[in-house]
């Protein structure tokens, strides 16, 4: 009888992601309601089920906002073809995003729903730019129009 890893061998679109686990640190800034804030943090990432997918924890220190705490879970849906990220943040979000690979460095992600009963919309490009450095970028649009804007550039730490 064939194994379980046998009969479900971790697709090349999970494999991939898998360039991100390791400990990062951050930085980048957002663009919100005419403000520029910095951040800097940490954004840790190890395998979940087997393999099959990631988790990610990440802390950041927003400039005069304190600390933003956000939770994923990565995972392949081998019926649709697509990346799902699961997120969960101290801002009271919690979102399904839908991503997929546009080319063999970038991964691009979207979120459509509500916030404050008004149309809400997140895109992402995440960027692998080395092994040792990705970046992200990121837009959120409510009824849309731009609500805010981050770019992040995450860099691994060694050991």
């Amino acid at each position: 009888m064939p194994t379980i890893s046998e009969m479900y061998p971790i697709p090349p679109e999970v494999k991939k992601l898998h360039v991100f686990l390791g400990d990062w640190s951050v930085e980048g800034i957002i663009k919100t309601g005419g403000s520029v804030m910095k951040l800097e943090g940490k954004w840790d990432f190890s395998k979940a089920a087997g393999g099959w997918g990631l988790k990610s924890a990440n802390r950041f220190e927003v400039e005069g906002m304190g600390v933003y705490e956000l939770d994923n879970l990565f995972g392949f849906d081998k019926e649709t073809g697509k990346l799902h990220i699961y997120s969960i943040t101290n801002m009271a979000e919690t979102h399904d995003h839908i991503a997929s690979w546009s080319d063999e460095n970038t991964l691009k992600g979207e979120y459509d729903g509500l916030k404050d009963g008004k149309k809400f919309r997140e895109d992402f490009t995440i960027k692998l730019v080395s092994p040792q450095e990705f970046t992200i970028d990121y837009v959120e649009k409510v009824n849309d129009q731009i609500d805010s804007t981050m770019n992040l550039r995450l860099k691994k730490q060694e050991g």
